[in-house]
């Protein structure tokens, strides 16, 4: 069982905005513990536009590396764009490719191979790139931290632009260009994932040329930006909100081969739309499979394609990849968590688990696993030969980049942002950097080795049916904007079952109404059930049915069982 938190409100200004918005007062008490202060904040939520994203123009970094580029497209010069090989890279690297190649740019792709590469703009991609003619390269989803490959473009005289959304090092790369938002001007906080970023560029661009001849449906890209957006796992509020919200309409519609054979093999065109949780937990694995077991080119072809027979064979090969790394990191996840007990103290705040022939694609699923199980900041590591690369993803508030940078002399590379972060070092180093990273962890004040639930409201099974609808109001639900968590109290279990699936399923009753919820790996704590006792329910829309479900997350025995009342019959 993890532990309950419970968001603080106020209750006056509760009834203040459910009145101001004719929504129920539980509505208005949600409301104001997700910190709206104004029944207008919640109007400008729920109605987006894309009117309301600032001119990408003003970010900094983006006059100067749009200039730079037209001159690019005026002279014909090779644009080579340089990507990543999660859904974020991709997306945005497809993003750039289709937008700058209907402009009239001169384009090539680049996507480095992870097994081979690692992450980042490397020296062997420039020279690959000049090798191929290349003059000029955008980075998107890294570059801000690849000071040596930048240094050896400039010697070969190519100018880079960097379009990246990483937390910035201590020294920047000398690079024509850096279009961030950590570089401020009001962007610093926006969070934006690296396909936001590379859309910014290409519609700033798209705006430089401004051609009324161009056959360019710029807002059908809002597809790919979605679909990065969600998969990179960045707060769903302000302006990633707006794109995700409107992405998700176009992925819906779009007719690219690509999108298209994705949606007809998961068969989501059965559905009314697509939420964040299918992009999260259909589409994106299947783009991220290939990039983390080898070559990622499957799923860029894939966003690319204008042929539907290619596209159609390309998810099928994405299909059998996904399955397979299903399968692997099924064993990676297992071998972790037998060195766990081995490894690692139960007094350690923070997890370090190192091994060598770890595909080191996997190693971020499996630490987010890790973390998870453990309730502390994990960091999967593959050792060869004298050096140890991996991954790491955090739990709660820690912030996992601050922690590292704090022991950033030991590594040979590291880059990410509060919630995941890569890395790599020395084995020599292995031992100081897992005593560093414990004793960085002290430093933040954070309620380690617990799981945590934060509940949004203490409601009846009476309730679900009319707080369903408002909260469909908010979605896409995510990073930033969690899906509704309710708790009930007091219920009477008439029944309780294991399904296939490690699959919890309860049969409640309040004595007036019954409540079938089930949850996902829940089935070992079959024996924890008692005859009455309180939930957590998580809001999830249920598409393929086009209503909505309450899914069970946690439970545990009421506090005061009352003997005298009765449950329903079955």
């Amino acid at each position: 069982m993890m532990k309950w938190k419970y968001r603080l409100r106020d209750a006056e200004l509760a009834k203040t905005i459910a009145y101001e918005l004719d929504k129920p007062l539980q509505f208005g008490q949600f409301l104001v513990g997700r910190d709206f202060k104004k029944a207008e904040e919640v109007r400008d939520f729920i109605n987006l536009s894309l009117k309301s994203l600032p001119d990408p123009i003003s970010m900094p970094g983006m006059k100067k590396a749009v200039d730079l580029l037209m001159e690019a497209r005026k002279s014909q010069a090779l644009v080579a764009i340089s990507g990543d090989y999660d859904a974020d890279g991709l997306t945005a690297t497809a993003l750039l490719k289709r937008v700058l190649g209907a402009l009239g740019f001169n384009v090539m792709t680049r996507i480095p191979h992870r097994l081979d590469e690692g992450y980042g703009f490397s020296a062997e991609a420039v020279r690959e790139l000049h090798a191929a003619g290349a003059s000029y390269v955008i980075t998107v989803d890294s570059g801000v931290s690849d000071i040596d490959a930048v240094l050896v473009a400039d010697v070969l005289g190519m100018k880079v632009v960097i379009t990246d959304h990483h937390e910035l090092p201590p020294t920047l790369p000398e690079a024509a260009a850096i279009i961030n938002p950590h570089l401020g001007g009001g962007w610093e906080n926006t969070e934006l994932a690296g396909v936001g970023v590379a859309f910014m560029l290409a519609w700033a661009l798209k705006n430089q040329v401004n051609d009324p001849e161009l056959k360019l449906n710029f807002v059908e890209h809002l597809a790919l930006v979605a679909l990065g957006t969600i998969a990179d796992l960045v707060p769903l509020k302000g302006h990633n909100r707006v794109l995700a919200q409107q992405g998700l309409k176009f992925l819906m519609a779009s007719d690219w081969p690509g999108l298209y054979a994705l949606r007809r093999i998961l068969n989501l065109d059965a559905q009314p739309r697509i939420s964040a949780k299918d992009v999260g937990f259909k589409l994106a694995p299947r783009l991220n499979a290939a990039g983390r077991l080898g070559s990622a080119k499957p799923a860029l072809d894939l966003l690319l394609t204008d042929s539907r027979d290619e596209a159609i064979k390309l998810v099928d090969q994405l299909e059998a990849i996904n399955k397979l790394r299903f399968e692997t990191q099924a064993r990676l996840l297992t071998e972790a968590l037998e060195m766990l007990e081995h490894d690692c103290l139960p007094s350690d705040r923070t997890v370090v688990l190192a091994k060598e022939g770890w595909p080191k694609g996997l190693l971020g699923l499996v630490a987010s696993k890790v973390a998870e199980k453990t309730g502390k900041p994990a960091i999967m590591l593959s050792i060869d030969g004298d050096l140890a690369a991996g991954s790491g993803r955090t739990v709660g508030c820690f912030n996992l980049f601050k922690a590292l940078s704090k022991v950033r002399d030991l590594f040979v590379s590291m880059g990410g942002h509060s919630q995941a972060a890569g890395l790599k070092l020395e084995v020599k180093n292995l031992q100081e950097f897992k005593i560093g990273f414990e004793q960085a962890s002290w430093d933040q004040n954070w309620d380690w080795g617990h799981g945590e639930l934060t509940v949004d409201l203490v409601t009846k099974i009476s309730e679900l049916s009319v707080l369903a609808p408002h909260f469909a109001e908010l979605e896409p639900f995510g990073q930033g904007n969690p899906s509704p968590m309710v708790m009930i109290k007091d219920l009477n279990v008439l029944r309780s079952l294991v399904l296939k699936g490690n699959r919890l399923d309860l049969r409640l009753s309040d004595g007036l109404q019954r409540l079938n919820v089930f949850g996902f790996n829940l089935a070992s704590r079959y024996s924890e059930v008692t005859k009455q006792i309180d939930v957590v329910l998580v809001y999830e829309p249920d598409l393929s049915l086009n209503g909505s479900t309450w899914r069970l997350i946690d439970f545990r025995t009421s506090k005061e069982v009352d003997p005298y009342k009765k449950p329903l019959p079955l």
